[in-house]
């Protein structure tokens, strides 16, 4: 039975008017993605909030969370307020591209983003669902464009994407200077192949790139010990 609320061990996420509902990608991004202990940190097209908060209880930076859907944003800042780290969030309803026009711009120390990436698949009748899975509003290339404009100096993006779309923003990330250095594959079942990516950047060039793989569920359908591991301080329980 479907719910419009997520408890987890330290926040609860309200999400029934968000474009987007908890999903197991953006604990993930949430989750693995590099964090700077201080400073700031921007999350793009945040739905209800769900990566923001996750990044607050790993974090002691100021996050800003922005999308263009207002009922999202609403929904956030409710969820944001309700947290014990309110005072470290806030969430806009902006799009990256008019954010990125802003005069005297922030810059940040980590960007993430679980975008919308069906490029070209058949459109869902809900159009707020549309506006979180489909890139229409927010191509990769503006994506890029605006990430570039808010980075600092030894700032990170971090993405998480279809492993297609991966291979195509990998590509296209080096026409804006920004270089790959960890990937991790993520494999939905022990027997199956990897389904989407997340992919961090920097500014500089590393020696080698950091591959990493996460499977989360084992053949006979349980949680692996791996993402029991990873999520253990979030979740309640996993069954």
């Amino acid at each position: 039975m479907l719910t419009d609320y997520f408890q987890f061990k330290k926040f609860g996420v309200h999400h029934g008017y968000s474009s987007m509902k908890v999903g197991t990608d953006a604990v993930l991004l949430g989750t693995m993605v590099n964090v700077p202990a201080q400073g700031r940190i921007l999350e793009v097209g945040t739905g209800c909030g769900i990566i923001s908060l996750i990044l607050a209880q790993r974090s002691n930076a100021g996050i800003t969370a922005i999308d263009i859907h207002q009922n999202s944003v609403w929904e956030a800042r409710a969820n944001f307020k309700a947290s014990r780290w309110n005072e470290r969030l806030k969430a806009l309803v902006i799009s990256f591209q008019a954010f990125a026009d802003r005069e005297n711009p922030l810059r940040f120390d980590k960007i993430v983003s679980n975008p919308p990436f069906f490029e070209n698949d058949l459109k869902s009748p809900n159009p707020d669902r549309n506006l979180a899975r489909h890139n229409d509003t927010l191509s990769q290339h503006d994506f890029l464009k605006a990430s570039r404009y808010f980075i600092a100096e030894k700032g990170q993006i971090a993405i998480i994407l279809p492993t297609v779309e991966a291979f195509f923003f990998r590509e296209e990330a080096i026409h804006f200077g920004f270089y790959l250095f960890r990937q991790i594959e993520i494999i939905p079942k022990a027997d199956k192949k990897a389904n989407r990516m997340i992919l961090e950047f920097g500014n500089e060039k590393p020696e080698e790139i950091l591959s990493e793989t996460l499977t989360i569920r084992n053949q006979d359908n349980s949680y692996s010990d791996s993402y029991r591991s990873l999520t253990e301080d979030y979740y309640i329980s996993l069954k």
